[in-house]
């Protein structure tokens, strides 16, 4: 997407997502199509919108509460971690991730108060999902293991600027400083035992947007929703229309519900979301493809519906 079509989305329109497939394939860019609802059902009036977002609020609600079902189920196996392999255990913690951001989002979302924060949170599962595409898109357990590990160094190395600071300023934090103590040991096995260290460990160290480009076909989202919703994450001035606007008579602030952006997020959140929990239910094969499958269907005639200005 140009420069010029990201601003006239940031102004007037809203991007969202068709269709995509499970997490951990790859994703044919004929799949990836994007739509603009905007400016279809924009003009239609706010009982239109109203009832717009009552549905796929809805339809958020009916994917959550089969999220909930599947954890249910799988905490019925009592499964331990030390049972399952490293990709496993990584998408038990990515599930979980995403399904509680996801709960935050619908509340957020409910009759459109809280829009704009709710879409940078939908963003944390955008990341979410390409990580764990991926993952499971080839040698899943070294990179799951990898993925773990990277972390020890990462921790490291933000624990030992934080002790410098404190050193230079003359603060004293033993809890710190016995936290990096703990962590240059666990570095320390792993560097000279399993001869893993920061270098080798290469793929946590990819920018998102090389793995979405390079890696699992998500380019196309990674230049639509993941480059608006990170303008309002890092407070841009592109984003500030949603929040103040200037008139003859002055500044006014724009803090009333957008119901519109709502609606959008939602969509959103729904096609990325569900991709978590059909990954979810395929791995652990707990039961619930047709449930998914049946809510998918009643989200894809929602979309349609919207496209054909129904």
């Amino acid at each position: 997407m140009g420069l010029c079509c990201a601003r006239r989305a940031l102004r007037s329109k809203w991007i969202a997502p068709r269709v995509l497939k499970n997490v951990g394939e790859p994703l044919p860019s004929t799949l990836l199509r994007t739509v603009s609802l905007s400016n279809r059902v924009g003009s239609r009036g706010a009982g239109e919108m109203q009832e717009q977002l009552k549905e796929i609020y809805e339809l958020n609600n009916s994917l959550l509460q089969l999220a909930e079902n599947l954890q249910d189920e799988f905490s019925k196996r009592k499964i331990k971690r030390d049972t399952l392999t490293a990709d496993l255990s990584l998408l038990c913690f990515f599930f979980a991730k995403a399904s509680k951001t996801a709960s935050v989002v619908v509340l957020l979302c409910q009759n459109g108060c809280y829009a704009e924060d709710a879409l940078v949170l939908v963003r944390t599962i955008f990341e979410i999902v390409v990580r764990s595409s991926y993952i499971f898109k080839s040698d899943s357990i070294n990179r799951a293991r990898d993925y773990i590990l990277y972390d020890n160094f990462e921790i490291r190395k933000q624990l030992r600027k934080v002790t410098k600071w404190h050193k230079k300023n003359n603060v004293e934090n033993r809890e710190v400083e016995e936290e990096l103590e703990n962590v240059e040991t666990d570095c320390e096995t792993l560097e000279k035992d399993l001869q893993i260290n920061r270098d080798n460990v290469i793929w946590p160290k990819k920018k998102l947007e090389e793995l979405s480009i390079k890696e699992v076909d998500l380019g196309n989202i990674y230049y639509t929703f993941y480059w608006i919703s990170s303008l309002y994450c890092h407070t841009s001035m592109r984003s500030s229309k949603s929040y103040v606007s200037e008139s003859e008579e002055g500044i006014s602030f724009d803090i009333k519900p957008n119901q519109q952006l709502a609606k959008d997020v939602l969509i959103w959140l729904f096609d990325l979301f569900r991709l978590m929990a059909r990954e979810f239910d395929n791995r652990f094969n707990l039961g619930y493809r047709e449930k998914i499958s049946e809510v998918e269907e009643e989200f894809n005639k929602f979309m349609q519906s919207a496209m054909n200005g129904k």
